[in-house]
């Protein structure tokens, strides 16, 4: 399969391999609380499995500042699922997570080749629904009562856009 740059993101943010260098940034950001109300997460997990099996990991760096994470593993459905988290809360709202899906989509559809790229998402997680939409991804179903976080069962939007549709949007170039 084709290489992916990892590169080019609104002022010099880039995607990177995430591995032992960056665990405890990973971590803090985890326990910093700015993902879990609005990400999912299959936490807890050994640090040590940074990239176990079928998981593709990356770091989303500032600099030598990481911000955040995006990943792509085994699915629920078909194809690959893609998750993202935002650490810092100023990152927000400048095209970093919009960047972030652009380049896991290219990995899996140019770099790995799979068919289907799907996610969940909360209902209230406006902004990511907006990114997830903007990128191409559509609403497929609403999972009631999916999953308990924070004490209570709450519903996921579930989206997903096919390799045929994002090779539509790109101008057929890929």
């Amino acid at each position: 399969m084709a290489r992916v740059s990892l590169s080019g993101g609104p002022e010099g943010v880039r995607l990177e391999r995430a591995g032992p260098k960056h665990a405890t940034a990973l971590r803090d950001g985890f326990n910093s609380g700015s993902a879990a109300s609005s990400t999912r997460w299959h936490l807890p997990r050994p640090m040590v499995e940074m990239n176990p099996k079928g998981v593709r990991r990356y770091a989303i760096m500032s600099g030598e500042r990481l911000i955040g994470t995006c990943r792509l593993w085994r699915p629920q459905f078909a194809g690959l699922e893609l998750a993202i988290a935002i650490f810092d809360p100023t990152e927000r709202g400048r095209g970093i997570g919009t960047f972030a899906v652009e380049k896991m989509c290219e990995i899996a559809f140019v770099g790995v080749g799979t068919h289907r790229v799907e996610l969940g998402v909360y209902p209230d997680n406006v902004a990511a629904i907006r990114v997830y939409e903007k990128c191409g991804f559509a609403r497929e179903a609403l999972l009631r009562r999916y999953i308990h976080h924070d004490g209570e069962w709450r519903d996921l939007v579930w989206m997903a856009i096919l390799r045929r549709d994002w090779i539509a949007a790109h101008g057929g170039r890929r």
